[in-house]
């Protein structure tokens, strides 16, 4: 039989809880990260003066920033990610 410490017992523990949560992490949460979603890429806007996101699907080519009221021009978006 095998004697263990409890120390060891906890080190082991965290090692292998931490190991299942990284797994987990990278085969469904990884993938996912810092992807746009969809149809919400044609709405997503960044204020030119404040550089706050926000979303708005009623304007085409100018809108209003709702944090700073500045009028915005949509700028072409280019896909660094592939």
């Amino acid at each position: 039989m095998i004697r263990l410490d409890i120390s060891t017992l906890i080190f082991f523990y965290t090692l292998f809880s931490a190991i299942i949560i990284l797994l987990i992490w990278f085969l469904f949460g990884h993938k996912k990260a810092g992807r746009p979603i969809g149809k919400d890429m044609d709405y997503t806007w960044k204020c030119s003066v404040c550089f706050h996101s926000y979303i708005d699907s009623k304007h085409d080519e100018i809108s209003v920033c709702p944090l700073c009221g500045s009028y915005n021009k949509k700028a072409e978006v280019r896909d660094l990610g592939t």
